[in-house]
């Protein structure tokens, strides 16, 4: 059993069953586009290398101009690229069109799930923050020049449809915050245990 093999069977059966891990998505109609290999920017291409040094496979696909867009409340995801100090970069769902800060690159091996993310407004790749507490515990931010454990997720489907996705770290599904008020109304962050609309989107 390699690797990626070993981490997938570590994560609970009952996540991956509620979740449909590799599984039909739930929607048509790719907002992003799929990028052959070497044709890519140098930054879309080092992505694509590194998610294959990790997954073993041959070929990873890679998309750019992608945008998510949270079912829970129909809004484009955004990276706060105008927010300081500890909340910058945050990931949120509260868009109403996609403009430049709603734009991502996408690599995703197809074979394990594996997926890395990174803002085209900044350049940086997504991290799941697991040092933080409270509401910002596992808060998704754009804020990673190099991609390590906290910048790695699974995603159960390819872009082209609805998925979820969680952290590999701490092995939570990410979740669009519409609950909360305020500032941090429709934030992402990597803590549910189960999918429901606020884990599910569409990219």
């Amino acid at each position: 059993m390699n690797i990626v093999a070993r981490r997938l069977a570590a994560v609970p059966a009952g996540i991956l069953l509620l979740a449909g891990l590799g599984g039909p998505a739930g929607a048509t109609g790719s907002t992003g586009v799929l990028t052959p290999p070497g044709t890519g920017s140098p930054v879309l291409e080092q992505m694509r290398r590194d998610v294959a040094a990790v997954t073993g496979a041959p070929q990873v696909p890679c998309w750019h101009d992608i945008t998510i867009k949270s079912v829970a409340n129909r809004r484009y995801v955004s990276a706060e690229i105008g927010w300081e100090d500890g909340d910058y970069g945050a990931l949120r769902a509260r868009a109403v069109a996609p403009g430049k800060w709603e734009k991502f690159i996408v690599c995703r091996d197809a074979a394990s799930g594996v997926t890395k993310l990174r803002s085209q407004a900044n350049n940086e790749f997504v991290s799941a923050e697991l040092d933080n507490a409270g509401a910002r515990y596992g808060m998704l931010r754009a804020q990673a020049e190099k991609a390590g454990g906290w910048e790695r997720y699974y995603s159960n489907s390819a872009p082209g449809g609805q998925f979820s996705f969680y952290a590999r770290d701490n092995r939570r599904w990410v979740s669009a915050e519409v609950t909360f008020r305020g500032v941090l109304h429709g934030v992402l962050r990597a803590r549910a245990t189960s999918v429901s609309a606020e884990q599910t989107f569409v990219w």
